[in-house]
């Protein structure tokens, strides 16, 4: 518009390590996150880009691994890598594959994506993933046929909720749709 001025300042991009699935939307740290679901979600408004089939990491040379699908039984009595202390319960939950943390023999805390594949490369331990996340060679997948999806959401705190916000999420899901098609 003539004689308006827009100031945009420069987005900040944040990876946030697995204790906050919402990523800094509580503390104020984000004002938008594309996360996962599920994680407890009181004063978090989300909408769903997509849903991911979840599959089980294993290494390549792993006797599992050549497996068309498994289910979390097949996956008793190995190693897990664990989340850290104060990770969000709903989150924890979820990746344990429902598992109560203690039920399985521990693994080492992970904090990162990246630390999960190095858990799985170097360590053996087994996690579970979207099935969309790229793997390097030495790793592989098997589906888990008892393991809900993975919704990918945009997710913003809803007492920060403005006309920016709703805009974006509205563009994220017609990105994802269009992307889908």
């Amino acid at each position: 518009m003539p004689g308006v001025q827009h100031r945009f300042r420069n987005p900040d991009i944040r990876e946030a390590d697995f204790t906050d699935p919402t990523t800094g939307l509580r503390n104020g740290l984000a004002d938008v996150a594309l996360t996962r679901l599920p994680f407890d979600d009181i004063g978090i408004s989300t909408r769903v880009l997509r849903s991911d089939p979840v599959g089980v990491v294993l290494r390549a040379d792993d006797p599992l691994a050549g497996r068309d699908t498994l289910c979390l039984a097949d996956l008793a009595g190995r190693p897990w890598f664990q989340l850290p202390e104060g990770t969000d319960p709903v989150w924890r939950a979820y990746w344990n594959g429902a598992t109560p943390v203690g039920e399985r023999p521990a693994g080492p805390v992970v904090r990162t994506v990246n630390e999960c594949t190095q858990a799985v490369l170097w360590n053996g331990m087994v996690g579970i993933a979207p099935l969309t996340h790229a793997l390097p060679d030495e790793l592989t997948w098997a589906p888990l046929t008892d393991m809900p999806p993975s919704l990918l959401v945009v997710a913003w705190a809803t007492e920060h909720e403005s006309p920016l916000i709703r805009s974006f999420a509205h563009i994220a899901v017609n990105a994802y749709r269009s992307a889908q098609t």
